[in-house]
């Protein structure tokens, strides 16, 4: 009966070490980032304070947004305005989440003197998604 229990406690050890083992093993995997990827220090210095000019990519659609160094967050695309919240993550992803949205989290890349913002996707295939034209001191958006 005492072997039947040490097996058990064993074999129960023996599957807690793999699973948690696995479990670090996938958590600790980076998934590689595109040269001239900024740090957190690098994007919060940027967006800080500054209305900045950005396309998108795939529609062309031109935006001003504004990155109040208070965490606020004031935009203005096609004529509308809208708000939200910012933040730079330890990691170097901004995060933008507006009234309504879910909170979106992308890297930003110095590629050939252009910032660039993308989306990071794990198999490595990282997708560009906006380019910023232009960094402005201060407010411009409520002018």
């Amino acid at each position: 009966m005492k072997t039947l229990i040490h097996l058990k406690r064993l074999l129960t050890g023996a599957l807690l070490i793999i699973l948690l083992g696995g479990c670090s093993m996938l958590t600790s995997k980076q998934v590689p980032l595109p040269p001239g990827t900024l740090d957190a220090t690098a994007v919060e210095a940027l967006f800080s304070g500054k209305t900045v000019e950005s396309v998108l990519d795939k529609s062309g659609r031109v935006s001003l947004t504004y990155y109040n160094p208070n965490g606020e967050l004031r935009q203005l695309q096609n004529g509308e305005k809208r708000s939200g919240a910012w933040n730079v993550r330890s990691d170097g992803r901004i995060c933008l989440q507006f009234e309504g949205a879910t909170r979106k989290c992308r890297i930003i890349v110095l590629d050939g003197g252009i910032y660039r913002k993308y989306i990071v996707k794990r198999d490595g295939n990282h997708e560009q998604i906006l380019t910023y034209r232009l960094f402005r001191d201060g407010n411009q958006v409520d002018k």
